[in-house]
């Protein structure tokens, strides 16, 4: 089963995020990568993650060291056979640059990462809402 790709570097957001994956009825499981290298390693199925199954959707945040989400997202993007994957930008930056930037690039939403808490628990059930019951995602790859 394709998952949701959480590209998170911070070890707070990213727990938080997966208690509350947990509590949600979630079609699809969660794999999380720390970094814009792993997530591209990940993407292309390079090193550990060769017999990975790309993701459905992708939560992505644009501030990490290395590789950041802006460039993650342009390389995917780019990309024929990631292109099609939906991108959330999932940030705590309300820079305008930021938002515009991620969708000039090809996101195809950008969502404030709040704090830890009951506004972080409403972000991701509106995500849920929207993506895991009201959109429809690409289809997955057939089985070989």
């Amino acid at each position: 089963m394709k998952p949701l790709l959480l590209v998170e570097d911070s070890d707070p957001d990213a727990e938080a995020l997966m208690r509350i994956a947990k509590r949600l009825p979630l079609p699809v499981p969660v794999v999380r990568v720390r970094d814009g290298e792993s997530a591209l390693d990940y993407l292309y199925r390079r090193g550990a993650y060769a017999d990975v199954e790309r993701p459905v959707l992708i939560l992505l945040d644009l501030h990490m060291p290395g590789i950041n989400g802006r460039q993650v997202l342009a390389t995917l993007k780019a990309d024929p056979d990631l292109r099609a994957i939906p991108v959330i930008i999932f940030s705590s930056s309300v820079e305008e640059g930021d938002v515009e930037g991620a969708y000039a690039d090809g996101a195809n939403s950008y969502l404030f990462k709040p704090e830890v808490g009951p506004q972080l628990q409403a972000t991701a059930e509106a995500l849920h809402a929207f993506w895991f019951r009201a959109a429809r995602l690409p289809e997955q790859e057939p089985e070989a």
